[in-house]
């Protein structure tokens, strides 16, 4: 009974939606993992602290990867979900972590209100029949003018509660009697666990959870809602004649990635104690893009390790300025040109043919051994 159950689980994982469906793949992809759990043993604090960040940031891939990949609606506005998250999960912390003692509902509000906010733009967007390049254009707009908004909420008067907006200053306590933004605190079973963003619980949470939801978008995917999404993505003309409401879906996936992007803006709140309208200015929009584009948008895994690999260079190149977001655009203009369908996935794609060439041979080779020991 536990065997066919986790059989199916397994099975469930893989797919035609996703690279990597092999031994060979998950065994590797089991050895990354246990490296990743190990890496605060033999790392410092700092390297730690940025790796935190990076997973966080391969969430919010994931978030595009779902929408742009296997739907195919390009949103240049992800970045504003990501600091909507933020900022809910802070105005909720301040205001209830002395009554509530923990920041479960602040983890919840993180997701549910970009979610909320995606379906009313999600709703006027897709049953206004846009799509395409001018999707992405709107979502731009609509990230710049909250951005704009938020720089503007420096007066005193711009609380919620005990949190002070703050403008350019950040989220903050509206009074020196209000809570501080809160760190990470679950509550759980009664007792509350408060989690420090610098430490390795923190780091080992997140990748706990980043793992999670990577394996959860390789199910649906997977599933035959997954199918419905590229089949909209491929001709939204013809998955309409099968009765289907192709606008319905675009609003639910587009509410599941908001989501999942205002969760991890919620973590990236919780990792640093802090958040301000910096995030949704052009270019952390365009940020993610580059990571999915050059990983390969029509698929997790490749997002993933662009993400992680991207973050890394970014933060070597950091003390170089702005030419930080320039060598990840030459990047992005060479992945491009070079592989189109991402350089990640290209080369997921090339070392699965060599596989399955090599698979055949050994088959027929065990497969005569077999025959002349008969």
């Amino acid at each position: 009974m536990t065997g066919s159950f986790l059989t199916r689980a397994v099975s469930s994982l893989n797919g035609p939606q996703t690279l990597g469906n092999s031994r060979l793949f998950w065994s590797a992809w089991g050895i990354a993992v246990a490296l990743l759990v190990a890496l605060p043993f033999f790392a410092s604090r700092y390297e730690v602290l940025t790796a935190s960040n990076f997973l966080i940031s391969s969430i919010l891939a994931l978030s595009l990867c779902l929408i742009w990949g296997y739907c195919g609606i390009l949103s240049l506005g992800q970045a504003a979900f990501f600091g909507i998250g933020g900022y809910a999960y802070g105005v909720v912390g301040i205001n209830l972590i002395e009554r509530m003692g923990d920041t479960n509902l602040a983890l919840v509000a993180g997701a549910l209100v970009p979610a909320a906010f995606a379906a009313v733009v999600g709703g006027l967007m897709f049953y206004s029949r846009l799509k395409g390049v001018y999707v992405a254009i709107l979502m731009l707009v609509v990230s710049l003018l909250l951005g704009l908004f938020m720089r503007q909420t420096a007066d005193p008067s711009y609380t919620i509660g005990g949190a002070y907006l703050g403008g350019m200053n950040g989220l903050g306590p509206a009074t020196a009697n209000d809570p501080s933004l809160p760190s990470l605190t679950l509550g759980v079973l009664g007792h509350a666990i408060e989690i420090d963003g610098r430490g390795r619980n923190f780091y080992w949470l997140v990748l706990g959870i980043g793992v999670a939801i990577y394996l959860g978008l390789r199910g649906l995917v997977n599933s035959s809602f997954g199918y419905l999404l590229v089949a909209v993505r491929e001709d939204e003309r013809r998955v309409e004649t099968f009765g289907y409401d192709v606008r319905l879906v675009q609003l639910g996936v587009f509410c599941l990635s908001a989501a999942l992007a205002g969760f991890a803006g919620a973590l990236y709140t919780a990792w640093g104690t802090y958040i301000h309208p910096d995030g949704f200015s052009v270019a952390p929009n365009i940020l993610v893009v580059i990571w999915v584009a050059v990983g390969g948008r029509r698929d997790l895994t490749s997002t993933v390790v662009s993400t992680l690999a991207l973050s890394w260079i970014s933060i070597e190149l950091s003390a170089w300025g702005e030419i930080s977001l320039l060598a990840l655009g030459a990047i992005l203009v060479a992945a491009m040109l070079a592989a189109p369908e991402g350089v990640a996935a290209t080369l997921g794609a090339w070392i699965g043919r060599i596989a399955g060439r090599k698979r055949p041979k050994r088959d027929a080779a065990v497969a005569a051994r077999l025959e002349a020991a008969r």
